[in-house]
């Protein structure tokens, strides 16, 4: 029997500046960064409930998470003068991504099955985060040649005008397709964590 682990889905926090005019550079760049939290406790009801105790907060949803994804787009455009008007010059995107995840600090003596269940647990929530920032990089990678390839305007007003058009679309974009994926891992996450244990079993006993 699998214990019931609650429904650990965490959600991704987008913040979504607009571009802006001028600097340089044209390849869009991506910082990543990890952090973890203490998890205590010997038994799975005392680690389900360290994990809503001491989770990240994500203010989207007014509660704590067993994981999080901070997803922040930013970056600037410039653009040049052409014979038709003025066009897009160079992009200088940027997507910082910070990934809170657990680790579990456990006694001297805990049940092999606890640390079983713990561990495929574990790797489901750093599958799901990283799932998340998948997500961005992707958008971020699509947002870049949908600028890159706008048509020159008559105006570089106009040009920058819809140059923010484009990127709240794909930001917008984005954002569905991350509560999409959180959505379906909703819906799927107690036959998914079953299944995970189910091979970790099979795996443990092979060995």
């Amino acid at each position: 029997m699998t214990p019931k682990l609650g429904l650990f889905v965490a959600l991704a926090v987008v913040v979504m500046p607009g571009l802006i005019a001028p600097p340089v550079a044209d390849a869009a760049s991506i910082r990543e960064k990890t952090t973890y939290f203490a998890v205590r406790g010997s038994t799975l009801p005392e680690l389900d409930q360290d994990l809503s105790r001491r989770g990240p907060f994500v203010s989207g949803t007014g509660i704590r998470h067993p994981g999080a994804t901070e997803v922040k787009f930013d970056g600037q455009v410039t653009y040049k003068g052409t014979p038709g008007g003025c066009a897009v010059d160079k992009t200088n995107l940027s997507l910082d991504l910070e990934m809170t995840l657990p680790r579990w600090i456990p006694p001297k003596r805990v049940p092999a099955r606890t640390k079983l269940i713990w561990d495929t647990l574990e790797k489901d929530i750093h599958r799901h985060e990283s799932r998340h920032a998948a997500i961005a990089k992707q958008w971020l990678k699509r947002m870049e040649m949908a600028i890159r390839n706008l048509r020159p305007e008559a105006t570089c007003q106009g040009m920058e005008a819809m140059v923010t058009t484009v990127t709240q679309r794909y930001l917008a974009g984005h954002e569905r397709a991350q509560i999409e994926f959180d959505t379906i891992e909703g819906r799927e996450v107690n036959m998914r964590l079953r299944r995970a244990l189910a091979r970790a079993v099979s795996d443990q006993a092979d060995r």
